[in-house]
C-alpha cells in the first residue's frame, strides 16, 4: 500500500477494558477525528481531517472547514498550503451549525505506514493467550469464525497506535503496538464486565487507525475487515475492501458511486486505465479518489452522487 503523510490529533474516548484486555473507542456525535498535512509533492503539504458526521461513515452534507497556523488565517475547506511549522487549528462546523475545534504541531513523517492481515483462532481473549497464537496471512477475508489480527508495518520505535469505530462493528482487541486482533461477533457481558456468550457474525467492519509518535509526525487511515465472505471477491484499495467480482488482478478501478437510504454504494466497476474519467468534484485536480474522503468529509453525499471515480488497487 502506499499511504499519504498525516498529522494527527487525537481525542480518545475512555477506553472500557474488561478483564480479557478489550480496548474500544467508538465514533459518536460530530467530532474531529485527526487532523494535520499531507504532502503531495507540491511546495507546500496541504491541510486535511478525519471529520466524524455522527451519522455514519459519510456526510450528507459537506462540513465547513476554517484553518489557522500560529493564529493566522490560512483558508477553509480541504487542500490548503501549510508553508511554515507551527500549530495548526481547526474549526470544523457541520451543516447544522454545530462546532468543533481541534490543533496540532505541524510535522510530516515518512510514508511507511503499511498493514497486513491475518487470520486467527481466539477461544481465550486474555493477552497472554492471543499473544501465543499464530495467524495465518489473509488477502481479504478471514474465515467464518475466525477473528482477524491487523499487523503494521513499518512503525518507528517511537510510534504508538489506537483505532477508532464506528458503532456495531467488530470488537477491538489491542495486542501489541504494531498490532490488534478484531472480532466480528455478538457479545453477552455480565453486570460484573465477564464476557460469556459469543455468537460469531458474517460481514464487513470498518475502523479509524490513528498512528503517533509523540512529536507531531502521525497517520491516520481507514481499515476495512472481512469476516465469513469467502464467496465474495475483494480488491484491496489503501485499507479498504472492494466487493468486485470479475476484478482481480486489475490496478485501476471505475465505478459509480450511488447514493440511498443507507449512505452509498459503488455500481458500475470495471478495469480502469490513467485515461478514465473521474467526475467527482471534490477530488479537485487528484488523479486517484480515495473512499476514506467519504468517511471524513471531504466528499459529501450530496455532491458526489452519480459521480465517477477512479480508484488505485493495491
Amino acid at each position: 500500500m502506499s499511504p499519504r503523510n498525516f498529522l494527527l490529533l487525537i481525542s480518545l474516548l475512555p477506553a472500557c477494558r474488561a478483564e480479557f484486555d478489550v480496548s474500544r473507542d467508538t465514533l459518536g456525535p460530530f467530532r474531529i477525528a485527526a487532523l494535520g498535512v499531507e504532502d503531495l509533492g507540491e511546495a507546500c503539504p496541504v491541510a486535511t481531517a478525519a471529520i466524524w458526521s455522527g451519522e455514519g461513515a459519510f456526510h450528507s452534507q459537506a462540513p465547513q472547514l476554517q484553518w489557522t497556523l500560529n493564529g493566522e488565517v490560512l483558508g477553509e475547506g480541504w487542500d490548503v498550503p501549510v508553508c511554515e511549522a507551527g500549530l495548526l487549528h481547526l474549526v470544523a462546523r457541520d451543516s447544522s451549525g454545530r462546532e468543533r475545534e481541534a490543533q496540532v504541531d505541524v510535522q510530516l513523517r515518512p510514508e511507511t505506514l503499511g498493514l497486513r492481515r491475518e487470520a486467527v483462532v481466539l477461544t481465550d481473549l486474555s493477552l497472554e493467550a492471543r499473544r501465543s497464537v499464530q495467524g495465518s496471512e489473509v488477502t481479504t477475508t478471514v474465515p467464518s469464525g475466525q477473528g482477524l489480527r491487523v499487523q503494521l508495518e513499518g512503525l518507528s520505535t517511537n510510534d504508538s497506535s489506537a483505532w477508532m469505530s464506528p458503532e456495531n462493528q467488530a470488537h477491538v482487541l489491542e495486542l501489541d503496538n504494531d498490532a490488534a486482533d478484531f472480532l466480528l461477533e455478538s457479545w453477552q457481558v455480565d453486570e460484573d464486565g465477564n464476557l460469556g456468550q459469543r455468537d460469531t457474525l458474517e460481514g464487513l467492519s470498518s475502523h479509524l487507525l490513528l498512528v503517533f509518535d509523540g512529536q507531531g509526525g502521525n497517520a491516520f487511515q481507514w481499515v476495512d475487515g472481512a469476516f465469513g465472505l469467502s464467496g465474495q471477491e475483494f480488491l484491496r484499495h489503501e485499507g479498504r475492501l472492494i466487493d468486485a467480482p470479475g476484478l482481480s488482478g486489475i490496478e485501476l478501478l471505475t465505478a459509480t458511486v450511488a447514493v440511498d437510504e443507507t449512505g452509498w454504494h459503488l455500481e458500475n466497476l470495471a478495469a480502469a486505465d490513467e485515461e478514465s474519467e473521474m467526475t467527482a468534484v471534490c477530488a479537485k485536480d487528484r488523479a486517484h479518489f480515495s473512499l476514506d474522503w467519504i468517511a471524513n468529509g471531504r466528499c459529501s453525499l450530496d455532491g458526489l452522487a452519480g459521480s465517477q471515480i477512479l480508484l488505485e488497487i493495491w
